[in-house]
């Protein structure tokens, strides 16, 4: 069973980064130009009545640029610890002159503890790693602390969209997600589950895992 209290110093990303090109380097020193001061979101002019969204670890960035593209009015937040899929996304924002994306660099467990409180209409995790041995559960993101950081974040009625190719993280996820009285899960036949979100778009590891016969499933909950 996991733990209900806030785990320090747990690792939940894995392997060792490889060293960046030149290109991604530079590409990297342009981070500060993304970074998002929340203090002074609410006195920033320009995000005026700008839907927030927050993507938790989000790849090569596939998802939240498109998204972003898609909607120019409002506010992409993406978090990812490694440097990498920064730079591929920092490449997609400078080659298509996106102007409403933001980007955090470190662990999502701890930058979300210094994000306000309500302000998101939408909090995503998308394949996050499945840590899939049994010593490693304590090791996966969703645990339930971290439901209700999330849940503390989002605004009420606002969702939590959760996806993944591991059929045993899904049970995880949900079997936890269903013990909190945070969110109500919207599903309502199998279906729901199999389907994402009418405007979504698929990553690259997504693609990859379903030429290798993984399923994708979707979970998406309703904050109460």
């Amino acid at each position: 069973m996991p733990s209900s209290k806030i785990q320090k110093n747990v690792i939940t990303v894995r392997g060792r980064e490889r060293s960046l090109t030149i290109k991604q380097k530079n590409l990297f020193s342009n981070l500060d130009k993304y970074k998002l001061d929340f203090s002074l979101l609410k006195k920033d002019k320009k995000y005026k009545g700008s839907k927030l969204f927050f993507e938790i670890g989000f790849g090569s960035g596939d998802i939240i640029y498109r998204q972003a593209k898609l909607n120019p009015n409002d506010l992409f937040i993406g978090v990812e610890y490694y440097r990498k899929g920064i730079t591929q996304l920092i490449e997609k924002i400078e080659n298509n002159n996106i102007e409403n994306i933001k980007i955090l660099h470190g662990d999502a467990r701890k930058i979300l503890m210094n994000i306000p409180d309500g302000i998101f209409e939408e909090i995503w995790l998308f394949f996050p790693d499945p840590w899939p041995k049994n010593r490693h559960e304590k090791r996966r993101f969703i645990q339930l602390d971290m439901i209700d950081t999330l849940a503390s974040k989002i605004k009420k009625d606002g969702k939590l969209l959760i996806s993944s190719d591991d059929k045993n993280y899904i049970g995880w996820t949900l079997s936890l997600l269903l013990m909190k009285n945070c969110f109500n899960w919207l599903a309502l036949g199998p279906s729901d589950w199999r389907l994402p979100n009418n405007d979504y778009f698929g990553s690259r590891y997504e693609k990859k895992g379903i030429k290798s016969d993984r399923e994708p499933y979707f979970l998406k909950f309703q904050k109460i």
